[in-house]
């Protein structure tokens, strides 16, 4: 099989299930970064020549992947283990949860790696992950000699014991908790064995590594904390533990971003921009109207105030994925057409456009951008004309989503984490007001209308998601952080800057088997100019603080394990 068509097939499958701007389709951009892909299936190192803004950023997977799957198991078929719906109550009944197994690197006494993949169907990641020599999972579980897994989390992909769609009930979510899908891996890892080896493959026998990013992230650090004989060990990058509903400042990592890579005219045209489209939402319904078809076309005026805020969101919606590139529709190119005036060629000065040519002059060069119709369309499932000067197609920014994955992340974060990622209104406003904290909380009840409380709070219950599972707070031993310096997330994890956060000296020190840093100190490191997970790639855009990152979890994993003692009988000691 030909690298290049492994990894076209790839892509395809992710961009057959993006359709809307939510976690589930972060997920997905950030799985095509970590293969050396931008969303629309063109390697990154195509666009490596417009790379010129940070030093540090680089392009680095070389152009021919065909030798990236050297070593490649074949196609790995799905395996299902059946898990009670409910751990902590009886009568709800099982479910089948899917995950996936490579035991080709596998030697007696090798640790027993297990990656999740989170809020999004895992089909694709599993492949990746398990089969490409790009994959940083693959290359640590056969540095390790481990096996590894890919863990598909309850009520997504093949992992739900319901179809879900727009019209599923809230009462199908009700089992639908982070408690519940930490038991599972727990449940899973206690009975995991394999035929073609003759080991015991259980905690209590072997052990257990705990991989994630993001949201799995998060689960890596909760399931060291709260299943300790479970999970011996856990990576958790750009984990945002902390549950909020107000993640207002979600943007101000954006702003800090863009300036340092050299974008700083494109923030300030942007904040000019949109504080004079909520200028004329506040006063005239007529101009309003008018603005919104001048950006999207016929039947965009009866789109929400809020709904066309979304719209404007978009540009900025690559970020945690791809920093300032993302092919067509990321920063770099949108910044290259707000800052170019194409009467003369003239790039704008430091100060952006507006203070010269008026903030008008930028929402009207905004509404010309080539792809951003597009992009709306495509991240809205909608069909917006544009300036076709065609009558206007299905143009309403305000519907529910219908992806299942999107569905079910929208419960989690609109129950248990919060995270609305409203306008940060002040200096460094990058997106309307009109995306506010009431606004995120509109879209919850939006998608679930009938769901009422206690099942589904009127706004997510953060102080008891903190309480039951600790927030920023937990310290668990033989744990790895990381976190990118401009990763929005970063201000939600136990690393975050915010001045309300927990304030910790961060140490590259290896702490002792078993042994937690305490409150005030955590292990881990902050990449430099780097966004969401860029130490889980090999490949595209990059940092080089990544590998360092990477090695230092290797260098920590070779000296936690050889202290790693089964809790019954004896078994084959893993060696360095």
């Amino acid at each position: 099989m030909r690298s290049s068509k492994f990894i076209a097939a790839l892509t395809l499958a992710l961009l057959q299930h993006a359709n809307a701007l939510n976690g589930a389709i972060q997920n997905q951009w950030d799985l095509l970064a970590q293969m050396g892909l931008n969303p629309n299936d063109k390697p990154v190192e195509e666009y490596s020549a417009k790379v010129a803004s940070s030093k540090s950023v680089k392009s680095a997977s070389g152009g021919d992947m065909s030798a990236s799957l050297a070593a490649d198991p074949g196609f790995i078929d799905s395996e299902y283990v059946e898990l009670p719906l409910d751990h902590f109550g009886s009568g709800a009944g099982n479910f089948r949860n899917r995950y996936w197994v490579n035991t080709k690197s596998y030697k007696l006494g090798g640790p027993v790696f297990i990656y999740d993949v989170g809020e999004a169907n895992a089909n694709t990641s599993s492949q990746f992950r398990l089969r490409n020599e790009t994959s940083f999972f693959k290359q640590i579980v056969d540095e390790f000699n481990g096996i590894g897994i890919v863990w598909e989390h309850r009520f997504y992909g093949d992992s739900s014991p319901v179809t879900i769609s727009i019209d599923t009930p809230a009462e199908a979510f009700r089992f639908l908790t982070s408690e519940q899908a930490l038991a599972d891996v727990d449940r899973f890892a206690k009975q995991f064995s394999r035929k073609e080896i003759n080991a015991t493959l259980t905690p209590d026998q072997t052990p257990w590594v705990f991989i994630g990013g993001s949201y799995p992230g998060m689960r890596a650090a909760f399931m060291r904390n709260l299943y300790p004989d479970t999970i011996f060990a856990s990576w958790a990058s750009s984990a945002p533990v902390e549950a909020r509903v107000d993640q207002t400042y979600y943007f101000e990592p954006v702003w800090r971003g863009m300036n340092a890579k050299g974008f700083g005219n494109c923030t300030r045209d942007i904040q000019a921009a949109v504080r004079y489209i909520d200028g004329v939402m506040d006063k005239d319904k007529h101009a309003t109207a008018k603005l919104k078809e001048q950006f999207l076309g016929p039947g965009a005026a009866n789109s929400s105030n809020a709904g066309f805020a979304d719209a404007l969101t978009l540009i900025a919606a690559r970020w945690q994925s791809y920093g300032v590139e993302g092919d067509i529709y990321g920063l770099r190119q949108f910044c290259d057409w707000i800052e170019t005036d194409l009467a003369n060629g003239k790039t704008a000065p430091k100060e952006g456009w507006a203070p010269s040519k008026g903030a008008k002059w930028v929402v009207d060069r905004w509404s010309t951008y080539p792809n951003f119709v597009t992009m709306v369309n495509d991240y809205f499932e909608l069909e917006c004309s544009g300036h076709a000067n065609k009558t206007g197609g299905k143009c309403i920014l305000d519907g529910a989503f219908k992806d299942p994955s999107t569905i079910s992340w929208t419960w989690q974060y609109c129950t248990e984490w919060g995270f609305f990622q409203a306008a940060n209104i002040g200096p460094h406003q990058l997106i309307s007001k009109y995306n506010s904290i009431q606004h995120q909380r509109d879209i919850c009840h939006l998608q679930f209308p009938n769901a009422t409380a206690p099942l589904f709070p009127e706004l997510p219950n953060t102080q008891n998601t903190n309480k039951v599972l600790g927030g920023w707070s937990i310290r668990p031993s033989n744990t790895y952080w990381s976190n990118g310096e401009f990763d929005p997330w970063r201000l939600n994890s136990p690393a975050s800057d915010l001045d309300f956060a927990p304030k910790v000296e961060i140490t590259q020190d290896i702490p002792k088997c078993g042994v937690s840093t305490g409150k005030n100190k955590l292990f881990g490191m902050v990449l430099r100019d780097a966004e969401h997970c860029f130490d889980f790639r090999t490949t595209g855009v990059t940092v080089p603080d990544g590998l360092k990152s990477q090695e230092l979890f290797k260098k920590a994993l070779k000296k936690w394990l050889p202290c790693y003692q089964p809790t019954k009988g004896v078994a084959k000691r893993w060696n360095a």
